[in-house]
């Protein structure tokens, strides 16, 4: 009878210790899930990233267009130097 009482007090320890660990990690993903939807939440309606964020838009279209017309710039040049190749030959 001995030998089964220091079995199940083992048994609770170890359950109590599992259930304990578990509750600890639920808590820190909870409170570090609730921290970051609360911090994301808070640098969205911020005005001035909002405007930085349209300033950058506004440069990387502008400089997609410029891209555009520096292509077409050389597609021209290089159509312009083929066809010179063909005519002289």
């Amino acid at each position: 009878m001995p030998g089964d009482l220091g079995i199940v007090i083992a048994l609770i320890g170890v359950c109590s210790g599992v259930c304990v660990l578990a509750g600890a990690f639920a808590g820190a993903y909870f409170f570090g899930k609730s921290r970051g939807q609360r911090e994301s939440l808070s640098s969205a309606r911020d005005p001035e990233v909002s405007a930085r964020l349209t300033r950058v838009e506004q440069i990387v279209e502008a400089t997609a267009i410029e891209i555009e017309r520096i292509s077409e710039g050389q597609r021209f040049t290089t159509k312009l130097l083929s066809e010179r190749k063909e005519i002289g030959t």
